[in-house]
């Protein structure tokens, strides 16, 4: 339904000629919405989002907002989606790590967390990963964990889940012990959606970048997966972006093979060299720039990953290092760069 005082307010600020005008119209309309909050109290849920919505308006213009905390914070606790929803935006606008009103919240966030209502847990989902704070992931991390691991779990909330699970990790990495979480997460690389691949390989990178030690069987199925996209073509078509098949998840499959040894089983090692065979061999350049860039960005994670790999991809580092010097040959300044940063690289391991 629409607001129609929100509506009006809106139209009003458009239509001010100066900035005074607009000042004097926010004070107005913020004085009404104090006297409201202080002397209503048996205000509508309609009435709660509609003002909370104006104070939102207003501070994302610019203007300090000292009053309405509460009525948003109470918004999180309401039964319909509509309100429910406008108290989780206030939380993500107007909350930062260390707010003191992050204790106030943290009940409602857990109860929507836990309600298996899919609307709720995106809500709330959204709300952890924008405010973040280390204070949320000691409180709501197992919470958060549990959706993700969870068989019940839907795909577009798993996909959040992962994320806001990078997020709470960052601030607080003893939050996700590789002891426990290990095998349940990596188990999740063997999903068939790709969207979940790209989220859960996100979190397993972030992880792994910090301390590997735990999630060694991340390379193994890295490896899996990689050669499913590449070699067997396992994939939508939705995910093809310019005939690349899901580069974003390429690169960091590719990204995420750097982080450990080679790997010990045969057949293994064989399918990630015919991986980047393909990829460094079967790079094209055209005159198309948003391709050129896609293809150019798995291009030189395989180049990477071959250097990393040294002995253990030998056939194709010649190839690589071959390129890498076309590259440094091209005129275009951003492609010379790369070349020699990875020709660096390359030096380094020797």
């Amino acid at each position: 339904m629409a607001m129609r005082g929100l509506t009006v307010f809106i139209s009003d600020l458009r239509n001010c000629s100066t900035k005074e005008q607009e000042r004097k119209r926010v004070q107005r309309e913020m004085a009404h919405i104090r006297s409201k909050f202080t002397q209503d109290t048996s205000m509508s849920g309609y009435n709660r989002k509609k003002y909370v919505w104006k104070i939102l308006y207003i501070y994302m213009l610019g203007y300090d907002v000292e009053f309405g905390h509460m009525e948003a914070v109470n918004l999180l606790s309401a039964a319909r989606y509509s309100e429910k929803s406008v108290g989780y935006a206030w939380c993500a606008l107007m909350l930062r790590e260390g707010d003191d009103l992050l204790r106030l919240i943290i009940n409602s966030v857990r109860v929507a967390l836990i309600s298996n209502l899919d609307n709720n847990l995106c809500l709330a989902l959204s709300a952890i990963c924008n405010v973040g704070g280390r204070e949320f992931a000691e409180a709501l991390s197992a919470d958060v964990l549990r959706i993700l691991t969870a068989n019940i779990t839907k795909t577009y909330v798993r996909k959040k889940a992962a994320l806001t699970m990078l997020r709470l990790f960052r601030k607080s990495p003893d939050c996700m012990p590789a002891s426990e979480w290990a095998d349940k997460i990596l188990r999740l690389l063997e999903e068939r959606n790709i969207g979940v691949l790209t989220s859960v390989t996100s979190l397993i990178l972030g992880v792994v970048s910090v301390d590997p030690r735990g999630w060694e069987d991340a390379a193994g199925k890295a490896a899996r997966t990689l050669s499913r996209i590449i070699l067997t073509k396992d994939y939508s078509n939705d995910y093809l972006y310019y005939g690349i098949p899901t580069p974003w998840l390429q690169i960091k499959l590719l990204q995420l093979l750097q982080k450990f040894p080679p790997l010990s089983e045969h057949a293994l090692k064989l399918r990630v060299a015919e991986v980047l065979q393909r990829i460094i061999t079967g790079t094209d350049v055209t005159k198309n720039v948003n391709k050129n860039n896609a293809t150019h960005a798995v291009l030189f994670e395989a180049i990477n990953l071959t250097i990393h790999l040294g002995a253990a991809a030998q056939d194709t580092l010649a190839q690589a290092v071959n390129l890498l010097g076309r590259f440094i040959s091209i005129r275009e300044a951003n492609i010379r760069y790369l070349g020699l940063v990875t020709l660096a690289r390359r030096s380094q391991h020797q």
